[in-house]
């Protein structure tokens, strides 16, 4: 890219994604949407085709060319930027966290489902009465977009945004297409009105490894009521999680503490809901990409010889550390799922479950204390 050439955004886009399919870079075209969003201030992908004339260059050219050379050099979007999305709020990611990865959103649902099940409890004659809302339109931006692509001879689909996921350090598909940027997920349909909602669940969590907080953080997010106890090793890591919980406006029921595993939790203390991504990859696996290997911190990569050792040390605390009928919900690498259900049922866990990602990959594994 020249200095002194005058570019338009489809040019940069175009040049670019060749460039970074040359380099071996996963989903090139989005991922060179994406920088270009961020440098040019852009929320949305679209806004780069309905702007298609907006020149580029002086300031803004050398920052996106700045981009370009570091993710040709495998560094993740997430790290370039600083920021990843994560059940809809945006986390700030430094070198001392695991950047969080879309799979994870799974194991955060499945504990609220647990928590909070959607299905409708309410007698037959009590039923909500219909929305009277307009519903939320999402497709008004696919629609532009593709008028825009049609008028402008571009083929653009979005593709699964993986440089960075662990479906994809294993080589199994990714768990879902993960948000572009940390701009702001599609807004969700307006409540409905009628009944009231049930009473928030007062619940007691504990997530153990929370690193960035992008667990503890959504839990406390999406259940005001619950008491949350995010525990984590590092020092580095608390201190970006603290920033995710203030961002988020959760600050005030995250309970931050220092520790290896269970060495975070007080004595006698007992929680309703015991939650972990713990460290599940094999040192030395030729699996592992780039991204992964040379930006993720090694303490949260790694579990040993067959990536079980911290499901290993997990497991048989959380047994004294549920109270009576709590769940333990963990996330687990490809391939391992079954063998850490084995496990929970060794400890005389029950109702024992796995459940896949998008991707087909067996990738939570839940079970409850008698």
């Amino acid at each position: 890219m020249a200095d002194e050439k005058v570019w338009k955004p489809l040019e940069l886009i175009k040049v670019t994604a060749e460039y970074f399919a040359a380099k071996n870079v996963p989903s090139p075209r989005l991922d060179a949407e994406v920088l270009l969003c961020d440098v040019l201030g852009l929320r949305r992908r679209v806004d780069l085709y309905a702007g298609f004339e907006t020149e580029v260059s002086g300031k803004n050219l050398a920052a996106y060319r700045e981009f370009v050379r570091r993710r040709a050099l495998r560094e993740p979007v997430s790290r370039i930027l600083g920021r990843r999305e994560f059940m809809g709020i945006p986390f700030l990611v430094t070198p001392d966290v695991l950047s969080p990865r879309p799979e994870t959103e799974l194991l955060v649902e499945a504990v609220l489902e647990c928590v909070q099940p959607k299905k409708n409890t309410l007698p037959p004659d009590e039923e909500e009465e219909p929305a009277t809302e307009t519903p939320v339109d999402d497709s008004a931006d696919s629609a532009l977009l593709d008028q825009l692509l049609d008028s402008y001879g571009e083929d653009l689909e979005d593709e699964k945004h993986i440089d960075d996921a662990p479906a994809a350090v294993l080589k199994t598909p990714a768990a879902r297409p993960a948000a572009p940027s940390a701009a702001k997920s599609p807004a969700k349909p307006a409540a409905k009105r009628g009944k009231a909602a049930p009473p928030a669940a007062a619940v007691s969590v504990l997530d153990l490894g929370t690193g960035s907080g992008c667990i503890a953080v959504s839990l406390a997010a999406h259940l005001p009521a619950a008491r949350v106890v995010a525990v984590d090793a590092s020092p580095k890591a608390l201190a970006v999680a603290k920033k995710n919980a203030a961002a988020a406006n959760v600050a005030d029921r995250v309970d931050f503490r220092q520790g290896d595993w269970f060495a975070g939790c007080r004595s006698g203390e007992t929680f309703d809901f015991i939650v972990s991504n713990p460290p599940y990859l094999v040192e030395g696996d030729p699996a592992i990409w780039p991204e992964v290997a040379a930006f993720d911190p090694p303490l949260a990569l790694y579990g040993g010889k067959d990536g079980l050792d911290c499901y290993r040390r997990i497991i048989p605390d959380a047994a004294l550390r549920l109270a009576p009928g709590g769940w333990l919900f963990l996330e687990a690498g490809a391939g391992q799922a079954r063998r850490v259900a084995e496990m929970l049922e060794r400890r005389q866990f029950r109702d024992v479950g796995v459940t896949a990602d998008y991707g087909g990959v067996e990738r939570v594994v839940k079970g409850r204390i008698q």
